[in-house]
């Protein structure tokens, strides 16, 4: 079974407290694309939660950038700000959540915990 939805299926048995009952079906939509070329249910931008829509960016961002994958090397920040700045003139991510995500240097609390 697919990561994501085996995730949205353990997130669903939680007993969330109503402010966060949400969260598996943000997670469930967060690989979702705006054009609907996403998985796992291939919907387009406007039945893809804000909340996804964000998870999605930093979850790319994450991926790109993280220094733990022993699969791949990890990229800098300018060049992962490129690469999702690509997808946004895509059409494939949100062009104003990601301005939102670089204008507040969201990626920088990445770097405060670590």
């Amino acid at each position: 079974m697919n990561l994501v939805i085996h995730s949205y299926e353990f997130l669903k048995n939680v007993p969330w407290t109503k402010e966060l009952e949400n969260i598996p079906n943000i997670a469930h939509a967060h690989h979702e694309k705006l054009d609907g070329s996403g998985y796992p249910l291939e919907i387009d931008g406007e039945r893809i939660s804000v909340q996804a829509k964000m998870i999605a960016i930093t979850d790319v961002y994450d991926a790109l950038t993280a220094q733990d994958r022993p699969y791949k090397k990890a990229i800098s920040h300018e060049k992962a700000l490129d690469i999702i700045g690509y997808e946004a003139k895509g059409s494939l991510i949100d062009s104003d959540l990601l301005d939102m995500f670089v204008e507040g240097k969201v990626y920088e609390l990445v770097h405060e915990e670590g």
